[in-house]
Protein backbone atom coordinates (compact mmCIF):
# COMPACT_ATOMS: atom_id res chain seq x y z
CA UNK A 1 0.00 0.00 0.00
CA UNK A 2 2.75 2.45 0.93
CA UNK A 3 4.62 1.51 -2.24
CA UNK A 4 1.75 2.88 -4.32
CA UNK A 5 0.45 5.76 -2.20
CA UNK A 6 3.84 7.03 -1.10
CA UNK A 7 5.63 6.86 -4.45
CA UNK A 8 4.52 10.30 -5.79
CA UNK A 9 5.58 12.00 -2.56
CA UNK A 10 8.92 10.17 -2.50
CA UNK A 11 9.65 11.10 -6.09
CA UNK A 12 8.90 14.75 -5.38
CA UNK A 13 10.93 14.79 -2.17
CA UNK A 14 14.01 13.10 -3.62
CA UNK A 15 14.02 14.62 -7.09
CA UNK A 16 16.59 17.34 -6.16
CA UNK A 17 18.98 14.66 -4.92
CA UNK A 18 18.41 12.59 -8.05
CA UNK A 19 19.15 15.62 -10.23
CA UNK A 20 22.35 16.26 -8.26
CA UNK A 21 23.47 12.68 -8.88
CA UNK A 22 22.73 13.10 -12.58
CA UNK A 23 24.91 16.23 -12.69
CA UNK A 24 27.68 14.32 -10.95
CA UNK A 25 27.47 11.58 -13.58
CA UNK A 26 26.34 8.86 -11.18
CA UNK A 27 24.29 6.23 -12.99
CA UNK A 28 21.16 4.51 -11.73
CA UNK A 29 22.86 1.11 -11.58
CA UNK A 30 25.72 2.48 -9.48
CA UNK A 31 23.19 3.92 -7.05
CA UNK A 32 21.44 0.53 -6.92
CA UNK A 33 24.68 -1.26 -6.07
CA UNK A 34 25.89 1.31 -3.54
CA UNK A 35 22.49 1.52 -1.88
CA UNK A 36 22.34 -2.26 -1.50
CA UNK A 37 25.85 -2.54 -0.09
CA UNK A 38 25.33 0.28 2.42
CA UNK A 39 21.87 -0.95 3.45
CA UNK A 40 23.13 -4.47 4.09
CA UNK A 41 26.24 -3.23 5.88
CA UNK A 42 24.33 -0.88 8.17
CA UNK A 43 21.68 -3.46 9.08
CA UNK A 44 24.19 -6.25 9.66
CA UNK A 45 26.46 -4.02 11.74
CA UNK A 46 24.09 -2.03 13.92
CA UNK A 47 21.27 -4.46 14.70
CA UNK A 48 23.28 -7.50 15.89
CA UNK A 49 25.35 -5.09 18.02
CA UNK A 50 22.18 -3.98 19.85
CA UNK A 51 22.19 -0.50 18.32
CA UNK A 52 18.57 -0.71 17.25
CA UNK A 53 17.76 2.99 17.03
CA UNK A 54 20.95 3.84 15.14
CA UNK A 55 20.46 0.82 12.91
CA UNK A 56 16.93 1.75 11.91
CA UNK A 57 17.80 5.41 11.33
CA UNK A 58 20.94 4.75 9.28
CA UNK A 59 19.41 1.91 7.27
CA UNK A 60 16.30 3.99 6.56
CA UNK A 61 18.40 6.89 5.30
CA UNK A 62 20.42 4.59 3.07
CA UNK A 63 17.22 3.03 1.70
CA UNK A 64 16.51 6.41 0.12
CA UNK A 65 18.70 5.02 -2.67
CA UNK A 66 15.81 2.68 -3.44
CA UNK A 67 13.90 5.69 -4.74
CA UNK A 68 16.82 7.43 -6.39
CA UNK A 69 17.88 4.78 -8.89
CA UNK A 70 14.55 4.74 -10.68
CA UNK A 71 14.37 8.53 -10.73
CA UNK A 72 17.89 8.81 -12.13
CA UNK A 73 17.03 6.31 -14.85
CA UNK A 74 13.96 8.33 -15.82
CA UNK A 75 15.79 11.67 -15.75
CA UNK A 76 18.61 10.32 -17.93
CA UNK A 77 16.27 8.22 -20.11
CA UNK A 78 18.35 5.14 -19.34
CA UNK A 79 15.59 2.89 -17.98
CA UNK A 80 16.32 -0.67 -19.05
CA UNK A 81 15.24 -4.24 -18.48
CA UNK A 82 18.63 -4.94 -16.91
CA UNK A 83 18.27 -2.03 -14.49
CA UNK A 84 14.82 -3.22 -13.43
CA UNK A 85 16.07 -6.79 -12.97
CA UNK A 86 19.11 -5.60 -11.00
CA UNK A 87 17.04 -3.38 -8.73
CA UNK A 88 14.49 -6.10 -8.00
CA UNK A 89 17.16 -8.72 -7.34
CA UNK A 90 19.21 -6.54 -5.02
CA UNK A 91 16.07 -5.49 -3.15
CA UNK A 92 15.70 -9.13 -2.14
CA UNK A 93 19.31 -9.14 -0.91
CA UNK A 94 18.66 -6.05 1.20
CA UNK A 95 15.47 -7.50 2.66
CA UNK A 96 17.28 -10.70 3.53
CA UNK A 97 20.04 -8.76 5.28
CA UNK A 98 17.55 -6.76 7.35
CA UNK A 99 15.71 -9.82 8.65
CA UNK A 100 18.94 -11.77 9.14
CA UNK A 101 20.20 -8.85 11.24
CA UNK A 102 17.03 -8.93 13.35
CA UNK A 103 17.48 -12.67 13.84
CA UNK A 104 21.06 -11.93 14.90
CA UNK A 105 19.81 -9.42 17.44
CA UNK A 106 17.44 -12.05 18.78
CA UNK A 107 20.27 -14.56 19.13
CA UNK A 108 22.73 -12.22 20.85
CA UNK A 109 20.56 -9.81 22.83
CA UNK A 110 16.98 -11.00 23.30
CA UNK A 111 15.87 -12.33 26.65
CA UNK A 112 16.02 -16.15 26.83
CA UNK A 113 12.25 -16.55 26.65
CA UNK A 114 12.00 -14.12 23.72
CA UNK A 115 15.02 -15.19 21.66
CA UNK A 116 13.38 -18.18 19.90
CA UNK A 117 10.33 -16.10 19.00
CA UNK A 118 12.35 -13.18 17.67
CA UNK A 119 14.67 -15.40 15.63
CA UNK A 120 11.93 -17.60 14.19
CA UNK A 121 9.74 -14.55 13.53
CA UNK A 122 12.54 -12.81 11.66
CA UNK A 123 13.18 -15.92 9.55
CA UNK A 124 9.46 -16.38 8.82
CA UNK A 125 8.96 -12.71 7.94
CA UNK A 126 12.02 -12.76 5.69
CA UNK A 127 11.09 -15.97 3.89
CA UNK A 128 7.41 -15.16 3.38
CA UNK A 129 8.29 -11.60 2.45
CA UNK A 130 10.53 -12.90 -0.33
CA UNK A 131 7.58 -14.80 -1.83
CA UNK A 132 5.51 -11.61 -2.16
CA UNK A 133 7.56 -10.08 -5.02
CA UNK A 134 7.98 -13.50 -6.62
CA UNK A 135 4.21 -13.85 -7.01
CA UNK A 136 4.07 -10.55 -8.86
CA UNK A 137 7.04 -11.38 -11.09
CA UNK A 138 5.63 -14.81 -11.95
CA UNK A 139 2.17 -13.36 -12.60
CA UNK A 140 3.59 -10.80 -15.01
CA UNK A 141 5.60 -13.52 -16.77
CA UNK A 142 2.33 -15.29 -17.67
CA UNK A 143 0.57 -12.11 -18.72
CA UNK A 144 -1.34 -11.44 -15.50
CA UNK A 145 -0.97 -8.73 -12.88
CA UNK A 146 -0.54 -9.01 -9.11
CA UNK A 147 0.24 -5.50 -7.85
CA UNK A 148 -2.14 -5.82 -4.92
CA UNK A 149 -1.98 -6.83 -1.28
CA UNK A 150 -1.69 -5.56 2.24
CA UNK A 151 2.05 -5.96 2.75
CA UNK A 152 4.19 -4.80 -0.15
CA UNK A 153 7.89 -4.13 0.35
CA UNK A 154 7.59 -0.60 1.72
CA UNK A 155 4.87 -1.71 4.14
CA UNK A 156 7.01 -4.57 5.44
CA UNK A 157 10.12 -2.45 5.91
CA UNK A 158 8.27 0.40 7.62
CA UNK A 159 6.49 -2.03 9.94
CA UNK A 160 9.77 -3.78 10.79
CA UNK A 161 11.43 -0.43 11.41
CA UNK A 162 8.67 0.79 13.73
CA UNK A 163 8.66 -2.29 15.96
CA UNK A 164 12.47 -2.33 16.05
CA UNK A 165 12.56 1.34 17.03
CA UNK A 166 9.99 0.69 19.74
CA UNK A 167 12.21 -1.93 21.38
CA UNK A 168 15.25 0.28 20.85
CA UNK A 169 13.52 3.01 22.85
CA UNK A 170 12.73 0.61 25.68
CA UNK A 171 9.49 -1.15 24.77
CA UNK A 172 9.17 -4.80 25.87
CA UNK A 173 10.91 -7.28 23.61
CA UNK A 174 7.71 -9.20 23.03
CA UNK A 175 6.59 -6.31 20.82
CA UNK A 176 9.35 -7.16 18.35
CA UNK A 177 8.68 -10.90 18.58
CA UNK A 178 4.94 -10.47 18.08
CA UNK A 179 5.43 -7.81 15.42
CA UNK A 180 7.67 -10.06 13.34
CA UNK A 181 5.12 -12.85 13.43
CA UNK A 182 2.36 -10.41 12.52
CA UNK A 183 4.54 -9.28 9.63
CA UNK A 184 5.02 -12.88 8.53
CA UNK A 185 1.26 -13.36 8.66
CA UNK A 186 0.62 -10.23 6.61
CA UNK A 187 3.13 -11.41 4.01
CA UNK A 188 1.37 -14.78 3.85
CA UNK A 189 -2.00 -13.07 3.42
CA UNK A 190 -0.56 -10.90 0.65
CA UNK A 191 0.70 -14.00 -1.16
CA UNK A 192 -2.74 -15.59 -0.90
CA UNK A 193 -4.40 -12.37 -2.11
CA UNK A 194 -2.16 -12.33 -5.16
CA UNK A 195 -2.68 -16.02 -5.87
CA UNK A 196 -6.45 -15.54 -5.78
CA UNK A 197 -6.22 -12.40 -7.92
CA UNK A 198 -4.12 -14.13 -10.57
CA UNK A 199 -6.33 -17.22 -10.48
CA UNK A 200 -9.41 -15.09 -11.19
CA UNK A 201 -7.65 -13.43 -14.13
CA UNK A 202 -6.72 -16.77 -15.64
CA UNK A 203 -10.27 -18.07 -15.20
CA UNK A 204 -11.66 -14.97 -16.92
CA UNK A 205 -9.28 -15.56 -19.82
CA UNK A 206 -10.18 -19.25 -20.01
CA UNK A 207 -6.57 -20.13 -19.30
CA UNK A 208 -6.79 -21.67 -15.85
Amino acid sequence: MLSRSGRPFAQLAFEPVARLFVRLGISANIVTWVGTILSCASALFFLPHNMLVSGVIVTSIVLVFDNLDGQIARLTKTSSAWGSFLDSTLDRVTDGAVFAALAGWGYFHAQPDMAPWVMSGAVAAGLLGSVVPYTRAKAESIGASAAIGWAERADRLVFAGVITLAVGFGAPQWILALGLWVLAGLAAVTVLQRMHYVHRQLIDRGNE
